[in-house]
C-alpha cells in the first residue's frame, strides 16, 4: 500500500444499481486506507444513493467535472479508479497529472489515459459484478478476491435522510410493508403484471401493506395494470411518481421488503438490509450469477436454465421470468414476514 495516497477517487458514472454494487469498493478502500479521503464521481441523479455510504467522504458530480476541467487539479486526487469506463473523465485525469489512474485492460481509451490497466473480463467471468469491481484495486495493494458473503458489510448505506412526513401515509407499522417495483427502465427482465396481481390477492390484507412504486413515467403503466387492486384493497397503494430518489431510498429503509426485477431499487433494498426479492433470467449476461441482489436478507428467483431461448432473447417478454411461480414467492414472503415478527 502506498501511504502517499491521501485522496482516492472512484468513478462510476452509470446507473443506480451499478453504483450500489460499487459502494463496497469504497468500503474496502476505507479498510486499507483508513485516513484517505474517498471521493465518488457519479451522475448527479445517483448522488442521493452515494451519499448514504459512511465510506464515501464526498460526492463529485461527473458533469460538473466535465464543465470545469480545472476541478480535477483542485481536488488533489492521488489515485483514481475507473470502475465504469468514461473517456472524457479519463482524459481529464491524465491531463490533470493524477499519478495513479486505474482502468480495465480491455478498454482502448485506457491505453493512453491510465497508468495501470488490470486484465480481467466481465462478460465471460463467473464472478458477481461487485466482485469484479474489486479487481481494479490490485494496483493499490488491496486484495481483489472478496467472497460474496463479505460484501454486505461494505456498502455502508447508513446515512439515510429521514422520511418526509407526507409519505408516512403509505406505511402501516402494524403490518409487513411490502414495496412492489414492477418496472425496470429496461434494465431487467420483468415479472408480468398478472403475476403481481395474483400475488396481491394471495397476501392477506390483515398482514401485508403493499405499496407500488415507480417513476412518473411508470405511473401510467401502474395505473393501467393495477387500478383494480387499488380500488379493491385499501391496504394496496400507488406511490409511483411521488418521490425523489433520496425520498425513495428513505422509503425503502422505512419499509420491510421489496420485490423487483434486477434493477436499482432491488440493490438499494438489499444494501439497506431489507428483505429484497429479485427476479432474474437464467442467461448471460443478465443472470443472477452476475447481478443478484447481495444483502443480509436478499433472495432471488431464477430458473435453473433457459427453457425458451429464442422467445426470451428475441421477444419483449421473458418466458423464464414468467415461469416463476406466484406461490413460491408468496411462501417466501410469508416465511420472512413471520421471521421478522419473532
Amino acid at each position: 500500500m502506498n501511504k502517499d495516497f491521501k485522496t482516492i477517487a472512484i468513478s462510476r458514472t452509470d446507473n443506480i444499481g451499478d453504483v450500489v454494487l460499487t459502494l463496497p469498493v469504497a468500503g474496502i478502500i476505507r479498510k486499507y486506507y483508513p485516513d484517505a479521503e474517498i471521493l465518488f464521481i457519479g451522475k448527479a441523479y445517483t448522488k442521493s444513493v452515494i451519499e448514504t455510504s459512511i465510506f464515501v467522504d464526498r460526492f463529485i458530480d461527473r458533469d460538473e467535472m466535465i464543465r470545469n476541467p480545472e476541478s480535477f487539479q483542485n481536488l488533489n486526487i492521488d489515485a483514481i479508479i475507473f470502475v465504469f469506463p468514461d473517456l472524457d473523465l479519463a482524459s481529464l485525469a491524465r491531463k490533470a497529472g493524477i499519478k495513479v489512474r486505474i482502468g480495465s485492460f480491455h478498454k482502448i481509451q485506457h491505453l493512453w489515459n491510465c497508468t495501470h490497466r488490470v486484465n480481467f473480463t466481465r462478460r465471460r467471468s463467473k464472478l458477481h459484478e461487485s466482485q469484479l469491481n474489486f479487481k481494479l484495486l490490485k494496483p493499490l495493494g488491496i486484495p481483489s478476491e472478496i467472497e460474496k458473503k463479505d460484501i454486505p458489510s461494505l456498502y455502508g448505506m447508513k446515512k439515510v435522510v429521514p422520511l418526509p412526513q407526507r409519505l408516512n401515509k403509505y406505511l402501516n407499522t402494524g403490518k409487513f410493508n411490502l414495496i412492489i417495483h414492477p418496472k425496470s427502465h429496461g434494465h431487467g427482465k420483468e415479472w408480468p403484471p398478472r403475476k403481481y396481481i395474483d400475488l396481491c390477492h394471495k397476501l392477506s390484507p390483515d398482514d401485508f401493506n403493499i405499496i407500488f412504486t415507480g417513476s412518473i413515467k411508470e405511473n401510467e403503466f401502474i395505473k393501467e395494470n393495477f387500478e383494480s387492486l387499488f380500488r379493491q384493497f385499501p391496504s394496496i397503494h400507488n406511490a409511483a411518481g411521488e418521490m425523489s430518489l433520496d425520498e425513495f431510498v428513505s422509503f425503502i429503509a422505512s419499509a420491510d421488503g421489496l420485490l423487483a426485477s434486477g434493477t436499482g431499487p432491488l440493490h438499494v433494498a438489499a444494501a439497506l438490509g431489507k428483505i429484497s426479492v429479485g427476479f432474474f433470467p437464467p442467461m448471460a449476461p443478465v443472470f443472477s450469477r452476475r447481478w443478484e441482489n447481495l444483502g443480509e436478507n436478499a433472495f432471488h428467483f431464477e430458473l435453473d436454465q433457459c427453457r425458451y431461448r429464442y422467445q426470451c432473447r428475441e421477444g419483449k417478454n421473458c418466458m423464464c421470468i414468467e415461469s416463476i411461480e406466484v406461490d413460491d414467492v408468496v411462501n417466501l414472503l410469508l416465511k420472512e414476514s413471520k421471521n421478522k415478527n419473532t
